[in-house]
């Protein structure tokens, strides 16, 4: 027997192996209405960890206005790749300052219809401040890094003809930017892998204005509206599942116990409490890990967008209510994830060094590298 091609050819096989499952990992764009240390913040925290070590092709942060203002998200986003230690390779880019039609005047129309706020509006909570008004996260503004020049929307629609049928959009906030990315250039819609989409409520109360919508979804209903009639595979990620994975104190004390700690680890005992909804983390965990949903349904979800009491809350049927016109397709929804795995990922990735270390290299596009005009 001759042992020396047999054995040259299985290290090939391995080495080519390896080789093609880290230089084609899943390519995702985190879609986010960003926040320091947040829900979003964390999704930041666990993607560049990923990302540094070759699981998924982390292609770009876009922002809309919704937690915050758009501006503000766009600081602490621009800090946080700095912090991380992926800002040469992972861009920023600036979106929608404002939803489709739901401004802020016309939510403060709907407070003089319907009455003030009893839950959460985010942004909405105060005016829209000017550029010498942004607060600086908590260990200050991005020292280096700066908004790539390219548009959130534009980027999107480039990206996704650049890259047919392999770029997943990981929505972790309103969907302005793609619904408008979706209205420009209609022709990226059968070019998307899938929409995994952190909103919405199915049966689950809401947690926005007066909970009865979730928030993304209510902050821009008309946007919700477009993606969800738009005919591209979706994952769901609604209030059912995520109000049923609240952050454990168990998981809390390990992550705030490192030693020595990190920022990471300093930022999240200064801003996380245990038993918070840790929203976006759960789409992302999808994204990443589609086993760990142990519960998916497939529903026809829409956004009806009467300005009345109930504008923002999603409509759920069972079947195609409109079969004649087609005009929803079906959703995957997810009711239940494995939270011990999910928790352990989470866990992991949050003890994790930073600055993030790399075991690959990707080159930034330097058509798009500086700063934005």
């Amino acid at each position: 027997m001759k042992l020396a091609p047999i054995l040259s050819s299985v290290l090939f096989s391995l080495t080519f192996g390896t080789f093609s499952s880290l230089a084609d990992p899943p390519k995702v764009i985190i879609d986010t209405d960003f926040n320091t240390i947040g829900d979003d913040g964390q999704v930041a925290v666990m993607a560049a960890q990923l990302f540094a070590q070759g699981k998924i092709d982390l292609l770009g942060f876009t922002i809309p206005s919704g937690n915050q203002w758009r501006d503000q998200e766009v600081a602490d986003c621009l800090k946080a790749v700095e912090r991380l230690g992926i800002e040469r390779r992972v861009r920023v880019y600036v979106g929608a300052q404002y939803p489709l039609l739901h401004d802020y005047k016309a939510y403060l129309y709907e407070e003089l219809l319907f009455g003030n706020a009893t839950h959460y509006v985010g942004a909405y909570s105060k005016p829209q401040p000017g550029p010498d008004q942004l607060v600086p996260p908590p260990d200050g503004f991005a020292s280096h890094t700066r908004p790539a020049r390219q548009d959130a929307v534009d980027f999107i629609i480039e990206t996704i003809h650049r890259n047919p049928n392999e770029v997943t959009i990981l929505a972790i906030g309103p969907l302005t930017n793609l619904a408008l990315a979706m209205r420009e250039d209609p022709t990226i819609i059968p070019l998307i892998k899938q929409i995994v989409i952190m909103g919405g409520q199915m049966y689950a109360p809401g947690n926005a204005y007066n909970d009865a919508g979730e928030f993304n979804w209510w902050f821009d209903p008309e946007a919700a509206q477009v993606v969800l009639r738009a005919n591209v595979p979706r994952l769901i990620i609604p209030l059912d599942v995520t109000n049923t994975v609240i952050l454990p104190q168990a998981v809390y004390d390990q992550i705030v116990s490192r030693s020595p700690p990190t920022i990471i680890t300093q930022l999240y005992k200064q801003g996380v409490t245990p038993g918070d909804f840790i929203y976006d983390t759960i789409a992302f965990a999808s994204f990443y890990d589609p086993s760990l949903d142990v519960d998916t349904r497939t529903l026809y979800v829409d956004m009806p967008t009467t300005f009345d009491k109930n504008y923002g809350k999603s409509a759920v049927f069972t079947s195609d209510p409109y079969p004649s016109i087609h005009l929803l397709t079906p959703s995957k929804v997810v009711f239940h994830i494995d939270n011990s795995r999910f928790f352990s990922l989470y866990t992991d990735l949050f003890l994790r060094p930073v600055p993030v270390r790399f075991n690959h290299d990707r080159d930034p596009d330097e058509d798009d590298w500086g700063d934005r005009d």
